[in-house]
């Protein structure tokens, strides 16, 4: 797969927003990737007006691996906004697990998650 960044960013969100079959608002994907790996999350909000959470699908992996991939040959391009923390700014005694929980609270406040069906 040789997609632009641009063209990535856009089949990744499109792929998230056919898993949230409910949406009503904003929609967050939660990515960590390194070479080989990637740990990804989808949290949006739905017509009740709670966040849910869902395992992205492999596909949609797949394609956040390859933005990812695609983005260290060139940084900086594209037109959407992607909020990237580089290896060496972690908090080395961090987790996802730790981290996660921070990022969905920066764009979703005190909103009630719910994890139940993931």
């Amino acid at each position: 797969m040789n997609l632009s960044l641009e063209q990535l960013n856009q089949e990744i969100g499109n792929a998230a927003l056919a898993v949230a079959q409910d949406i009503k608002g904003k929609l967050v994907i939660y990515a960590e990737v390194e070479n080989g790996v990637v740990s990804a999350d989808i949290f949006y909000v739905n017509y009740e007006g709670i966040v849910r959470f869902l395992f992205c699908p492999k596909p949609t992996k797949m394609l956040i691996y390859s933005f990812w991939d695609q983005w260290k040959k060139h940084p900086g391009k594209g037109r959407f906004k992607v909020n990237l923390i580089y290896p060496d700014k972690l908090n080395k005694n961090e987790r996802v697990s730790d981290r996660r929980p921070l990022a969905v609270k920066k764009y979703f406040g005190d909103m009630k998650v719910d994890y139940s069906r993931p």
